[in-house]
């Protein structure tokens, strides 16, 4: 059984190219004085269908009907009233038509898809938290041995994309303050003054020093030694 673990990178080289067409795709009714916009919103119709946008649809087909067939009645020298009506018919669709497709682009084009998960083991009970530890163990020793090597793994930067499991660190020295208060004892005000100390003074070597500069009961020091790490 699986779970999502921390984010991956993504690697999508096409973003921009997509994000260009779907603009064009929306401007297609004003650059066309309108006339794309049944193209536009009959294309978003086909990939996300909506009653909204069958409404849109059939409201900007009709107005431009109308616009032409006011336009034919009259000929060259149309009443003001048939003037107005055709350019009413014409740019107003074409102004509204591209508003709407730009509010829905991003449901119809899917732009932002869910990022990509790690999946990392889980099993139940004592398993999960036995395995855990281990990897704690595992990460600190990685740490110890090459602190570069830590870093580029992401030990304990949960706020990180990384791929490698750590068993739940935090490196006391560079993670940032919401990561920090999520450690049992850490309040916001502890996590700002440990960044000022480590900005000022340098990092951490220890809980000791830790305990030293904030301010944290005693009955929180045994979950603090089990997850906070002190990479340099």
């Amino acid at each position: 059984m699986t779970a999502p673990g921390p984010l991956a990178p993504q690697r999508n080289r096409s973003r921009a190219l997509t994000e260009v067409g779907t603009v064009l795709w929306a401007l297609l009714p004003l650059l066309t004085c309108g006339f794309g916009a049944p193209i536009s919103l009959g294309i978003a119709l086909a990939k996300r269908r909506s009653a909204l946008t069958l409404v849109a649809l059939i409201v900007h087909g009709a107005l431009l009907v109308a616009a032409f067939g006011v336009a034919g009645e009259f000929g060259r020298t149309p009443p003001l009233w048939a003037d107005v009506v055709f350019y009413v018919g014409v740019f107003f669709p074409a102004i509204v038509a591209t508003l709407h497709l730009f509010v829905i682009r991003g449901q119809v084009w899917a732009l932002y898809p869910p990022a990509d998960r790690v999946p990392v083991a889980r099993e139940a009970g004592a398993e999960a938290v036995d395995r855990a530890r281990r990897l704690r163990e595992q990460a600190r020793r990685t740490a110890a041995a090459d602190p570069m090597l830590a870093k580029r793994l992401a030990i304990g930067r949960p706020d990180l994309p990384r791929q490698f499991d750590d068993g739940g660190l935090v490196d006391i020295n560079h993670a940032p303050p919401q990561v920090l208060t999520s450690l049992p004892g850490v309040t916001p005000e502890g996590a700002r003054q440990i960044r000022e100390r480590v900005e000022l003074v340098g990092p951490f070597t220890s809980l000791g020093e830790v305990l030293l500069v904030v301010e944290i009961s005693p009955a929180f020091e045994h979950h603090l030694n089990e997850y906070a790490i002190f990479i340099p």
